[in-house]
């Protein structure tokens, strides 16, 4: 590995990673979440605690109510993102999954994008914030843990040790639920509101712990990975004829070498956006020595710091055998996607050596 501050430095954060996922339909659903695990169980005054429980889960769900409800309207580029920064197929699965016409879709897309670039006006704040409550993107579905998973002790990982993470985030698809239900039991939930009011977890600053999430600004987010990532793949594997399919005729020619530096110079202007490979910086002093290191605000954020890292380090990818998505090799035998955080072996490997038991058995070799 080359040695360069994006390998020494240090992002040492814990993830919060509860045991079951769905999707809520209706956000009066929160009231029937136990909130306000941590009050007591028992108390001096056990006739005041039914009342003093009451208000305090009302406080609790109201408050869930609200910053979900605003969520989405708080995503403030929401539909320029989604406009241009997005792959066209992704555009066709997002018209799908509404059943609106893509060509209807893009219309409304454009218009509030428009608006969009013009919200630093106070004018238009109010017209863009009842405007975005009207939109056919703001999808009331919330993907949030199970009621009784919060009884529950969760698992947790270090950030740093999930290796796979960024290759993992890159295998969503949007609104795939079982793909995102599958990551997050594994590694969490990529992205959403982190608050831990109401739930018997105490966050310190440094863990990443995300309840629920507005379905919409959680498939927007995965949306511009995957096109971003796909880019990222493109150079590893050096996929130049996909590269000029996709590039402005202008900045293309012949010559193999120029179209891969392009395509080198576009990943990195993706990757400069605020909203992507902008991770917070620390610096202290600890046990005699310096140190310096990273801390993120979700998933994504470390996600980008894991590609902008192997595009540093110019890795090999491969694809799996299994699943067929790339993964990042780590030595030459490795024919698989690497564990997950609290696996010891490789899912991918576990169910390509399964499925080939399963046609041995059929075809009577077993």
């Amino acid at each position: 590995m080359n040695k360069n501050f994006l390998n020494e430095v240090e992002c040492d954060q814990e993830v919060i990673v509860m045991e079951d996922y769905l999707l809520i339909e209706d956000i009066n659903l929160l009231e029937e979440y136990p909130f306000s695990l941590y009050l007591p169980a028992s108390t001096s005054k056990a006739k005041e605690l039914p009342e003093t429980y009451t208000l305090k889960k009302k406080e609790l769900t109201d408050f869930w109510k609200v910053a979900l409800k605003e969520q989405f309207i708080k995503e403030v580029n929401f539909h320029r993102d989604l406009l241009f920064r997005s792959s066209k197929t992704i555009i066709q699965k997002w018209a799908d999954y509404k059943k609106i016409d893509e060509d209807l879709l893009l219309t409304s897309l454009k218009k509030y994008a428009e608006l969009e670039s013009s919200s630093h006006q106070v004018s238009v704040v109010e017209e863009l914030y009842a405007l975005k409550l009207g939109s056919p993107l703001n999808d009331p579905l919330i993907f949030g843990v199970k009621p009784d998973s919060l009884a529950k002790i969760p698992k947790t990982y270090n950030l740093q040790d999930a290796h796979s993470l960024y290759t993992e985030l890159a295998k969503l698809d949007v609104f795939d639920i079982k793909s995102l239900m599958r990551f997050s039991k594994h590694f969490g939930m990529p992205s959403g509101i982190e608050d831990d009011r109401g739930f018997d977890v105490v966050l310190y600053g440094d863990n990443i712990f995300f309840p629920f999430s507005s379905i919409s600004v959680l498939n927007k987010k995965i949306a511009i990975y995957k096109h971003d990532f796909e880019w990222f793949k493109m150079i590893q594997t050096k996929n130049v004829p996909k590269i000029r399919t996709l590039l402005p005729k202008i900045y293309t020619s012949n010559n193999d070498e120029s179209v891969l530096d392009q395509a080198k110079h576009h990943v990195v202007d993706l990757l400069s956006r605020l909203d992507a490979y902008n991770p917070n910086t620390y610096f202290e002093y600890s046990n005699g020595t310096y140190n310096q290191g990273f801390w993120f605000d979700d998933l994504f954020s470390f996600a980008y710091f894991q590609l902008a890292r192997a595009l540093v380090n110019d890795v090999e990818v491969r694809e799996c055998d299994n699943c067929g998505y790339i993964f990042e090799v780590t030595h030459q035998r490795q024919r698989f996607c690497p564990p997950v955080p609290n696996r010891k072996r490789s899912s991918c490997e576990m169910a390509y050596n399964n499925r080939l038991k399963k046609e041995k058995k059929l075809k009577g070799e077993v």
